[in-house]
């Protein structure tokens, strides 16, 4: 029984290592602008936060 659970935990990784290498080579190049824009979101959010913390001091 736990060779059964085990084997099925291995396969589960290897599938989701393979979508995810198959979706970094396929379809990433797509989705940069959107990655990027979200990072800069977010970058930005940070320092307004700590702009607001050292500002109320």
């Amino acid at each position: 029984m736990m060779e059964e659970i085990w084997t099925f935990i291995q396969t589960l990784c290897k599938g989701t290592v393979q979508g995810v290498s198959q979706y970094i080579d396929n379809d990433l190049k797509d989705y940069m602008p959107l990655f990027l824009f979200a990072a800069v979101a977010v970058i930005a959010r940070l320092f307004v936060v700590i702009y607001r913390k050292l500002k109320s001091k």
